[in-house]
């Protein structure tokens, strides 16, 4: 797999504010910096476009980029991915980190590997609160897009009943199977390789994905979502959420919510009765 490294110029007490972009603005598992610059990596696959396009807006600089081989750093972002608390419960902790939860905690430990899904991009952060706003308990659940595994963990350590995990990429579905068993949850949560929701239909269905893959799958992800069900989606960047909210109501959602955190967008909208 190959990973872009992003450069944005900084020195001294500037390097830190543009650090945290790096990290929250564009979800980069990892930084470093140097006298003159700080540096972040992350996947080349489909969200990178958008993951750029953010990071330009919010750091009003030029952010300059170049590619890389995975064994440049796949270690070395480790330090740098902490035990995280995100909403009122679920605290994502690295496996190779020590914590000790309080109670009421539903700790999900994740080893992302290659994979997206740290909870360190506002994106993932957006979809594991409104999960943990919806889940009553019961609920049956498809995570399209899964990465790692972290949305479908979570929302069975939330109550959901059960959850089945898509990805079309096959590294992410073996990082997603192994998360899985890390977190006891085989018979539970299951990871396939698909470019559609599976067959059937679920209570929640959750794609963290990007705007054009979202409406050039609406259909599939409408018709995955049981009536009266809920459909999340996230990955959507600031200017796009009009369009995004056009395209599910054009096929009979109600938009419930629609939270934000920096230039990233998550929506929540229910399927209507049948």
């Amino acid at each position: 797999m190959r990973w872009v490294e992003m450069e944005i110029a900084a020195v001294g007490d500037e390097q830190e504010p543009y650090a945290a972009l790096l990290t929250e603005v564009a979800g980069c598992q990892g930084w470093s910096a140097d006298a003159s610059a700080v540096r972040g990596y992350l996947p080349v696959d489909e969200r990178l476009e958008g993951s750029l396009l953010a990071l330009r807006q919010a750091a009003g600089r030029e952010v300059t980029i170049r590619f890389v081989q995975e064994e440049d750093w796949a270690n070395a972002w480790k330090q740098y991915f902490k035990p995280q608390r995100i909403g009122e419960r679920i605290v994502i902790k690295p496996s190779w980190e020590e914590f000790t939860p309080q109670t009421g905690d539903l700790v999900v430990e994740m080893d992302p590997g290659m994979a997206f899904g740290t909870g360190l991009h506002a994106t993932t952060r957006l979809c594991l609160r409104a999960l943990e706003t919806h889940v009553k308990g019961g609920e049956t659940l498809t995570d399209v897009g899964t990465g790692s595994g972290i949305l479908a963990i979570a929302a069975v350590l939330l109550g959901a009943h059960s959850a089945i995990c898509t990805d079309i990429d096959p590294l992410a579905v073996r990082i997603a199977r192994e998360n899985i068993e890390r977190n006891a949850m085989v018979g539970k949560v299951s990871a396939i390789e698909a470019t559609l929701p599976p067959p059937g239909q679920f209570d929640i269905v959750v794609a963290n994905i990007l705007p054009d893959v979202i409406l050039g799958m609406a259909e599939e992800l409408v018709g995955a979502t049981k009536p009266g069900g809920l459909l999340i989606v996230s990955g959507i960047i600031e200017a796009r959420t009009e369009n995004v909210k056009v395209g599910l109501v054009e096929r009979g959602l109600t938009i419930l919510a629609v939270e934000t955190e920096g230039e990233w967008v998550a929506i929540s909208a229910r399927q209507r009765e049948r």
